[in-house]
């Protein structure tokens, strides 16, 4: 029950967020904003649902792997059932800024090191490494810098998107990120991580930035599998 009423507020969350974004923007419906909030409120369901109902947990390990292949697979039904088109939700190479686009994902990566020298503690194990490296960045960049931002601008339909830097798209999608990282629930009560929500919040509209920016989801998920990996890393090079 826990589970589901999270779930619930988030995506209730998501779409105040989204209604935010009209009075920016006039182009954003109605209709997109709850979209927006369901998808995110369902993503987070699904990626949550083998911690709370373990007969789900078919992958089992020490992480959740099971969540982040659920939410892939909502992820592509999404896209097929929603007629979202690659260059949508930025499953295309990089086609436009790419020195400047390159130069930030380094940065990134970079701090993501800084990070792991003051947070990181202790020595990763084998699968730690895996899935850190693997399945957030995949999961969480289609679901928060792909889908969630095409379906707030109402790219379904095979629509393209414009050119231009939505900031509104971006930083609501970024909040979004950062409570999904620091919000909590259990036994009726919610619980806040500032720290975790604080750098989430900023890698969330940086990873935004680099989407719209060049265009493509590759950038930012490499910024982000790279990131986490390396921040998982340092202790061995330490």
């Amino acid at each position: 029950m826990d589970a589901l009423i999270y779930s619930a507020v988030f995506a209730a969350i998501a779409v105040l967020l989204g209604i935010g974004t009209r009075f920016v923007d006039r182009k954003i419906l109605l209709l997109s904003c709850i979209l927006f909030g369901v998808y995110l409120g369902i993503d987070d369901f699904v990626t949550g649902a083998p911690n709370a109902f373990k007969s789900l947990d078919f992958i089992g390990g020490h992480w959740n792997w099971t969540g982040k292949f659920f939410s892939l697979v909502l992820a592509i039904a999404v896209i097929v059932g929603l007629k979202l088109n690659r260059r949508a939700v930025g499953l295309v190479a990089p086609y436009k800024n790419q020195k400047c686009s390159l130069i930030v994902m380094s940065v990134l990566i970079l701090l993501s090191a800084v990070l792991g020298f003051v947070f990181a503690s202790g020595t990763p194990s084998n699968e730690t490494i895996l899935f850190q490296a693997t399945m957030p960045g995949f999961a969480e960049e289609l679901a928060y810098r792909g889908i969630a931002p095409a379906l707030l601008l109402g790219l379904m339909d095979n629509r393209d998107p414009d050119e231009k830097m939505h900031w509104p798209v971006i930083i609501a999608a970024g909040i979004m990120f950062s409570l999904w990282h620091g919000l909590g629930y259990k036994g009726g009560n919610f619980s806040f991580d500032m720290i975790s929500a604080s750098f989430t919040l900023l890698g969330g509209i940086a990873y935004g930035w680099l989407r719209f920016k060049s265009g493509s989801l590759l950038y930012p998920l490499i910024a982000h599998c790279a990131g986490n990996l390396i921040f998982q890393l340092i202790p061995l090079l330490a």
